[in-house]
């Protein structure tokens, strides 16, 4: 009997190559959201070290200028960690967004992979008729040559 062969397999190979894709992709946005958070934790530690210093310098005694100064600083840190907490939500709804292209492509991969196995196991039925009328017709031409 000839091989097996799958009859959708540059369509089987197509949708996998998508599903790499856009897992890449999800990986991709994944390790950038990771970078965000890492900016955000430092700014976070940036923003408490400046209000330390700041406690530090009006207990010191140092003069307007300098504490006006520093707090327009600790402002400015505020400002960036409530930009980069934006940044983190738009990026995490894209992630999401890519994550459903991904379970997506992953059913498709599954349907073509079903379907494949469907035709193995019709193959391998033909396959063993073929094998069974084989045996028959050669098990009647024995017993008719021995007669």
């Amino acid at each position: 009997m000839k091989k097996f062969k799958f009859t959708l397999e540059s369509l089987k190979k197509y949708n996998e190559q998508i599903l790499d894709s856009e897992k890449n992709t999800l990986g991709r946005l994944r390790a950038e959201y990771s970078d965000m958070q890492k900016a955000l934790e430092a700014k976070e530690l940036e923003y408490e070290q400046a209000i330390e210093k700041l406690e530090e310098l009006m207990t010191s005694g140092t003069n307007v200028m300098r504490v006006s100064l520093h707090k327009r600083y600790i402002a400015s840190l505020q400002q960036d960690m409530y930009r980069i907490k934006a940044e983190m939500a738009a990026k995490d709804e894209e992630i999401q967004h890519q994550l459903q292209k991904v379970v997506d492509a992953t059913k498709e991969v599954s349907k073509i992979e079903k379907l494949e196995e469907k035709q193995i196991e019709q193959y391998k039925y033909e396959e063993q008729k073929e094998s069974e009328l084989f045996i028959e017709e050669f098990v009647s031409n024995g017993t008719f040559r021995e007669n």
